[in-house]
């Protein structure tokens, strides 16, 4: 293999973790809690926690900032995973952060008991942590196939 056929190895990967970041970036926006209230003074609908960044501004949002620097993370690691990594680092990293931001959605810590369903646009959270965990172990397991591969024969 030379080292042209080296840098297309991991080309595919690179294509998929960009469409991630947007997403990322998207969904970091919107309401994660399916929680709508009517506000009785206007009679509009309301979301008692809104999206992560209005929920992080409320005297418990702890857990929120928590989300917020998780998706920051995640949307900072898959960015540079777009520009194909050349270490299996990266996609253990992807994988371990998108676990987390699973374990938050799932548990909701912070809303309260009971706890709200997931919104629409937290089951798309949900599906893009748990495409991006996917993705990421099999990049990494991938890599790692790939790189004992390719030690020389005496040193294995």
């Amino acid at each position: 293999m030379n080292s042209d056929d080296d840098g297309k190895v991991f080309d595919g990967y690179a294509r998929l973790y960009g469409p991630l970041t947007v997403a990322g970036l998207g969904l970091i926006f919107k309401p994660m809690f399916d929680d709508l209230e009517v506000d009785l003074e206007t009679g509009g609908v309301v979301s008692r926690f809104g999206n992560l960044w209005d929920t992080a501004a409320n005297t418990n949002g702890d857990p929120a900032v928590l989300g917020i620097m998780l998706a920051l993370i995640l949307m900072s690691l898959t960015l540079v995973a777009t520009f194909r990594p050349r270490s299996g680092g990266l996609p253990v990293g992807i994988s371990v952060v998108c676990l987390l931001i699973i374990l938050m959605l799932v548990t909701k810590p912070g809303t309260g008991d009971p706890a709200p369903d997931l919104s629409p646009d937290g089951l798309s959270s949900m599906a893009v942590a748990t495409f991006a965990l996917v993705l990421g172990v099999v990049h990494a397991v991938h890599f790692a196939r790939w790189s004992r591969g390719r030690t020389p024969s005496g040193l294995r």
